[in-house]
């Protein structure tokens, strides 16, 4: 158990979704059963837990989701409270914005699809790591993305890392192209140790799904296939059986 100024206990359970809270900066009531309470049927002991750490000031709830992050029954959103901000030994003075954050629900959902692919056996989630941890300087040149992925597929041993880049449609296509030069620099510059990751880009429908596929091919014709792109209603795609998967 772990205590804060003596007042209160905090279960390996509660210290789980503090942390997924911290990781992401706001998680719906939905995700944080999926990542935490997901073996459990009833949602009772996700709402009652998320009640007391809201009581307990270690969360803040925001305002409800109308339709929720991906057109389910409007929800919650939680972020850190001031308890939970300290816990986590979070630098400078306590923040708590007001609105919600929708890119950082995006990529959450990233991880949910992945969670339940997971739980259907067709792959395992080895990393998810997101910003700003996953950041990385290669050759002088600073790699941004929402998260870094690790992927495990018992069947054929094989082993799938890349990078997401989450896009909810509002990036110029200046930047994506800017963006998609430094990762193809990176990846040739001779400076990283090992397989450099894929880039896969998640976004909202097809149409900026061509956006970006035009972005990319409008690049050097080797640097093609470091990037993907995929509607996030098909993501992940699961191909040959699990043999694959593009994440």
């Amino acid at each position: 158990m772990n205590t804060l100024s003596g007042k209160q206990q905090l279960s390996a359970r509660d210290r789980k979704v503090i942390d997924y809270v911290g990781q992401f900066r706001q998680l719906t009531a939905g995700q944080l059963r999926m990542f935490v309470f997901g073996e459990l049927a009833s949602p009772t002991p996700c709402d009652r837990t998320l009640r007391r750490l809201v009581d307990g000031k270690y969360l803040m709830r925001l305002h409800r989701l109308v339709g929720g992050t991906q057109g389910g029954s409007a929800q919650y959103v939680y972020q850190l409270g001031r308890l939970g901000w300290r816990l986590l030994e979070r630098a400078g003075e306590y923040w708590a914005p007001r609105a919600v954050n929708l890119h950082a629900l995006a990529v959450a959902d990233c991880l949910v699809k992945l969670k339940t692919a997971e739980r259907a056996g067709a792959l395992e989630v080895a990393s998810f790591i997101t910003e700003p941890a996953c950041h990385v300087k290669v050759a002088g040149l600073l790699l941004t993305p929402d998260a870094f992925v690790e992927l495990k597929f018992g069947g054929s041993g094989e082993r799938l890392i890349s990078w997401l880049e989450v896009d909810r449609g509002t990036e110029h296509l200046s930047t994506i192209q800017e963006k998609c030069e430094r990762y193809w620099k990176a990846s040739i510059s001779g400076q990283w140790d090992g397989f450099f990751p894929f880039v896969l880009f998640v976004v909202p429908d097809e149409q900026r799904q061509r956006a970006i596929e035009r972005v990319i091919r409008s690049g050097p014709s080797a640097a093609h296939q470091l990037f993907s792109v995929c509607p996030v209603s098909e993501f992940p795609q699961i191909r040959d059986g699990g043999d694959s998967c593009e994440a």
